[in-house]
């Protein structure tokens, strides 16, 4: 009885290790005041975001929050490729992805939606993203980029300039609702910009997005 009890206790322990390693996205009500989406994460003076989840398999970090309506997301890495990040799907397929690149001619960030093991054709940033910036910085050799982004992207709630983007309608979720947990990727080709190229590094987890205290204060009355 003793071991049985041992090893339930291990089991237990485990399980809850799992459960906090579990990435959660803060809600901050002050994210527009924080957050200055120009290509540079801030972490000298004062952390720009409340949270980051560093990805060991793909050596990507993300730094994120949300608000009421938008989430704020920052992406670093090392490598020369694209790189991005997929909302709703522990895969490419019908994941929501935003994804950039940077070079000395060139830089981009796309708004698309996986199709098995490939995207549809990438919406330009001046349609679909409310606010970015990408940037390389020579003395790190980190490449960055911000992204302001709605936290519903199709249906009731979305924003108006995403309404006639029909092909976010093939995405697995209509948005990230507070509270609830996610599949998420995150993927990087570390030598080439081309999006046809496959990823070099993926890695796909579970999220979750933390409560809007406003909302349960409402919820509460």
């Amino acid at each position: 009885m003793k071991t049985a009890r041992i090893v339930f206790g291990l089991v237990l322990l485990a399980g809850l290790a799992l459960a906090q390693e579990i990435p959660v996205m803060p809600y901050d009500s002050l994210m527009e005041d924080r957050v200055s989406a120009d290509g540079c994460v801030e972490r000298e003076d004062e952390y720009e975001y409340p949270a980051e989840l560093k990805n060991p398999a793909t050596g990507i970090t993300v730094s994120w929050g949300f608000d009421d309506s938008l989430m704020y997301l920052a992406l670093e890495t090392r490598g020369k490729g694209w790189f991005g990040i997929g909302f709703g799907s522990p895969v490419m397929n019908e994941s929501n992805m935003i994804i950039g690149f940077y070079t000395d001619d060139s830089a981009e960030v796309y708004n698309m939606v996986g199709k098995e093991h490939s995207h549809t054709p990438p919406i330009h940033v001046d349609s679909l993203l409310l606010d970015w910036d990408i940037d390389f910085d020579d003395e790190t050799g980190v490449t960055a980029f911000e992204v302001i982004y709605p936290l519903k992207w199709h249906g009731e709630g979305a924003p108006e300039t995403f309404a006639p983007a029909e092909f976010l309608k093939e995405a697995a979720i209509p948005g990230l609702a507070p509270g609830d947990l996610f599949d998420l990727i995150l993927a990087q080709n570390t030598k080439s910009v081309s999006f046809m190229a496959k990823h070099t590094h993926r890695a796909g987890l579970k999220f979750k997005l933390a409560e809007n205290p406003h909302v349960v204060s409402e919820e509460g009355e």
